[in-house]
């Protein structure tokens, strides 16, 4: 046999067993990377202290979760462009978001009573008329002018091609960086007796003390910009599933049992998600 071929064979085998043999060591650094970076926070004892679900289309329970009183409130129409209007209003002026179903108009009436509410921004095509009093109702006129008219805030545009990507635009928006996530397809409908009156900006809540927040693609505009205007960062992850993407659950790392919030029904229940997060966990540690 020719000897040089013969080393070189050894040397490719030797050389795979060797990378086959570190790649497990590799990925468990990784993940344990993830898990103390996820279990390094501290999360404030206002929050759940175990892995929850939070389905919420229309914003009421993050609202509820994130912004237990609030001087101010944006409400919008069900409308994607609407959405992405007031998810960007709400996230610069810290204020919570709701969307607006007529069918649940005194829902509406008694959490803006619950959260001590006096300023309510209407954004789109909202039955509710400008009031002024104790609680002031405000329609938005549209357009990028009247968003620093009403905030005293300098905005910018940027545009929203697809409506998939109309979550992770929200999730990614910098609170420091004012933004009109605008619709490429459509802006508000903007309601008679709109004008540009002030919207006061609320400070940041979450003093670093937000949980780990996930969402997907799926996840609703309302649940995001609620947790964006609270000051949490929300992590988009490819799949809801921690056990079918690596990158879900490096987002998700040690907090089976612990502070997490996932944005949708696509988790599955509260259980489920803390369960699929350690199976995930003793499978990614398995040889």
């Amino acid at each position: 046999m020719n000897t040089s071929r013969f080393r070189t064979a050894v040397c490719a085998v030797s050389g795979a067993a060797l990378l086959a043999g570190c790649t497990p060591d590799v990925q468990l650094d990784a993940l344990e990377q993830a898990k103390t970076a996820n279990l390094a926070r501290h999360v404030s004892a206002e929050f759940p202290a175990e892995p929850t679900v939070v389905d919420d289309p229309l914003g009421f329970e993050t609202a509820s979760m994130f912004f237990p009183r609030s001087e101010t409130l944006v409400l919008c129409d069900d409308t994607l462009e609407a959405q992405l209007r007031a998810a960007s209003i709400a996230v610069a002026a810290h204020a919570p978001m709701l969307v607006y179903d007529t069918a649940r108009h005194a829902d509406y009436v008694s959490l803006i009573a619950d959260m001590r509410t006096v300023t309510v921004l209407t954004v789109g095509d909202v039955a509710m008329a400008p009031s002024s009093g104790a609680m002031r109702i405000r329609r938005d006129p549209g357009g990028i002018r009247a968003l620093g008219e009403m905030t005293s805030l300098r905005f910018k545009e940027q545009l929203v091609r697809d409506v998939n990507d109309a979550a992770r635009a929200v999730a990614d928006i910098d609170q420091n960086d004012p933004t009109w996530l605008r619709a490429a397809w459509a802006d508000p409908v903007t309601k008679p007796g709109a004008k540009a009156e002030p919207f006061p900006v609320q400070s940041r809540r979450d003093a670093n003390m937000a949980p780990q927040v996930v969402a997907t693609w799926e996840s609703s505009i309302p649940s995001i910009a609620n947790a964006r205007g609270y000051g949490a960062t929300v992590t988009m992850v490819p799949l809801a599933d921690p056990r079918r993407a690596q990158e879900t659950l490096f987002a998700m790392a040690g907090l089976g049992d612990n502070p997490l919030i996932a944005l949708g029904s696509q988790f599955g229940s509260s259980e489920e998600l803390g369960f699929r997060i350690r199976q995930a966990e003793r499978h990614y540690r398995a040889p």
